[in-house]
């Protein structure tokens, strides 16, 4: 989780952005032995300059990214705002600078793609069927298919949901079948999943009545799924 924390204050600083961790109240509720951890090799990044004189707060960028300064640290003055503005932080209702702004700042997410967490893929990749997790899933379903020993199911386990990695669609193409467990009432990463990339998993086990899957949840459910794709062959 260090690496974790650590990577969102990086890409808030340096994309000037919001950054969400997501938990949930099984990770708020349990004891957990924690190892001790290791910040040796964590670095805090400095996106801060030294302004010059001309100093644009909000200078249009091939990469969306507008130089950061911060009062007293250099000759520009710096002004902020929250309503649309020029590249001097003035406010405007020019309607051509307003789309050019909204274009810089849309310019990021192809940068923070570059940078995205890319899911674990646990088991063979020769697998038939892969199961789909986030979040506090990742324990039942990962005690599961330990318990199960099949070499036919892989899982593939998120870390990161938002941006989606692009190169989930090969990996859920691979697979013949592709099951997903969430603690939610509308399996809201499997309609994302399927905005992002077109691919429609086809088994939701969701569970919202405020408690974690067990691992024999996981266990049945699975094996109802097996059962019934060998009944149905």
């Amino acid at each position: 989780m260090d690496f974790i924390y650590q990577k969102a204050f990086n890409l808030a600083d340096h994309y000037q952005i919001p950054v969400f961790i997501l938990t949930d109240q099984y990770f708020v509720d349990i004891f957990y032995n924690q190892p001790i951890f290791n910040l040796k090799d964590l670095e805090n990044e400095n996106h801060i300059i030294k302004t010059p004189a001309n100093y644009k707060r909000y200078k249009i960028t091939a990469n969306g990214i507008s130089p950061r300064g911060i009062p007293g640290y250099g000759e520009g003055l710096v002004v902020v705002d929250s309503d649309e503005h020029d590249e001097q932080r003035h406010l405007t209702e020019d309607l051509e600078l307003r789309t050019q702004m909204v274009d810089k700042r849309l310019r990021k997410l192809k940068e923070i793609e570059k940078e995205i967490i890319p899911p674990d893929l646990l088991g063979g990749s020769n697998y038939k069927i892969l199961v789909i997790g986030w979040g506090s899933t990742y324990g039942p379903i990962k005690e599961a298919l330990d318990n199960l020993k099949n070499k036919d199911i892989s899982f593939l386990y998120f870390k990161q949901i938002h941006p989606i990695d692009p190169s989930i669609k090969n990996i859920l193409n691979n697979a013949e079948k592709t099951i997903i467990f969430e603690n939610n009432a509308q399996g809201q990463f499997t309609d994302l999943i399927k905005l992002k990339t077109g691919f429609e998993i086809e088994k939701k086990v969701l569970k919202y009545n405020g408690m974690p899957f067990s691992v024999e949840e996981v266990e049945r459910n699975l094996e109802n799924f097996i059962g019934g794709l060998t009944h149905g062959s």
